[in-house]
Order: structure tokens, then sequence, then C-alpha cells
């Protein structure tokens, strides 16, 4: 079986393997890119649009599949709080009956790039060239706008994989509402990785013989500030 993924973008597809990676429920799934639409304008203006968007691709894809049986979309958009404007992404995936959703951090736009949206109606990507905080028209398909305020100390794929990882979370029947396509377990723990030994002739110590030479070193350093405070008193 096999998960539609409703987008081609090259990051996108990079962020939904690296964030089923830890997953081994899903991390052995084939992935299908699909091309399908978002059903929403190219810069989406609310929390409520991005979502839907997200949505939408998901939907879309799983249709558009003749083996998928979870469909992810993914969408960026923009929302306000207060006198500000921030950047998230929101992920769907549809189990062909529930939406599962998940978002990313979201950042704060800097004022001259909210200016160019809110007032030109640019998208980010153009707002950005046109400041000349970048210069590549592709900055979206590689480490986004995200990259270039940050330092690239964050990615678009980076918050592209948090939100998808939020999404992964209501994968849990029994806990959530579920179709019988999300596999139980999701969710587990993954199998603790076996401690290496310590190095030959090196045994590590037991707790209590720690806890015995800890309590040794405070008596010791607690006599001695004893009879330093005695020797000045005297």
């Amino acid at each position: 079986m096999s998960i539609a993924i409703g987008t081609s973008n090259p990051g996108k597809l990079q962020a939904v393997r690296d964030a089923l990676a830890p997953y081994p429920k899903l991390n052995n799934k084939e992935l299908v890119p699909l091309t399908v639409d978002s059903g929403v304008s190219d810069q989406p203006a609310s929390l409520e649009e991005t979502t839907r968007g997200a949505a939408n691709r998901a939907k879309a894809a799983l249709s558009k599949s003749t083996t998928a049986t979870l469909g992810i979309g993914m969408e960026s958009g923009l929302f306000d709080f207060g006198d500000k404007t921030f950047d998230l992404c929101a992920c769907v995936i549809w189990d062909g009956e529930n939406e599962h959703v998940g978002f990313s951090c979201a950042w704060e736009l800097p004022l001259a790039v909210r200016d160019k949206f809110k007032n030109q109606g640019k998208n980010l990507t153009d707002a950005f060239n046109e400041l000349n905080l970048c210069a590549d028209s592709k900055i979206g398909d590689k480490g986004g706008v995200l990259a270039v305020v940050t330092g690239n100390r964050m990615t678009r794929p980076q918050y592209t994989v948090q939100s998808i990882q939020m999404a992964l979370v209501s994968l849990a029947p029994g806990l959530y509402q579920c179709s019988k396509a999300v596999p139980m377990g999701v969710n587990d723990p993954n199998p603790i990785d076996p401690v290496e030994p310590p190095p030959e002739g090196l045994q590590p110590r037991s707790f209590w013989a720690g806890a015995m030479v800890g309590a040794s070193t405070c008596i010791v350093a607690g006599a001695m500030l004893a009879r330093i405070c005695w020797q000045k008193r005297c």
C-alpha cells in the first residue's frame, strides 16, 4: 500500500520522508507525489484558508491514487494576530473518513514584507525578492524565506516536518476518530537502542557506590569548612 502526497514540491516531499522516518508503521510505504489543486488562493491569508488548502490537497491526492490508503496535504499560509502577521504550515492527513490536522511553529513577517502582502497582494517569495532580502524566485522549493530570516537555522522543510508530525499525533485509533486505513500503533514508542557496554577494564559504578562516594566527599568538605570557620573565630 502507499501514501498519496498532494504536491510535487521537492522540499515538501523530502519533509514527508523525514517526518515519517521514525514511524515504522508508515516509513515502509511508497510515497506517491501527485499534482493537485489546493482550491485556495496562492497566498492563503487565514488559518482557516490555509488548513482548507491542506485538506483539499490531501483529499484530492487520495482520490487520484489507485493504491494509496492515506492522503497527505500541506499548505503554507498567513494569519493575523493583533497588528502582526505570521506564517505557518498546515498539514492534513486524510484517511478517507477523517481529517488529521497538524500545524508547524509560526513566525512573524518582517514589517516591509507584511506591507507588500497587505497593500500590494504580493506572496512571500515575490516580496522577499523585491525587497532584496533574497534573489531566488525558486526559494520556496528550497529552504524557503524562513531560511533567509533565520540564517538557515530553520528552513521551510523543517517547519513542514513539524506540521506533519503534529498531524500524525491523531493517527491513534481509540484516542481519535480513525478509519480502518489507519494502522494500529503508529505512535507506539520506538524500541530503545541497546546501551553499549563500557570499555574493557571500566566497570559501571552502581548507584549506591556513587552515592557513598558523593556523601563521603560532602562530609569531608563540610568538616574542612567547619575547621576553617572555627580557626577564624578563635
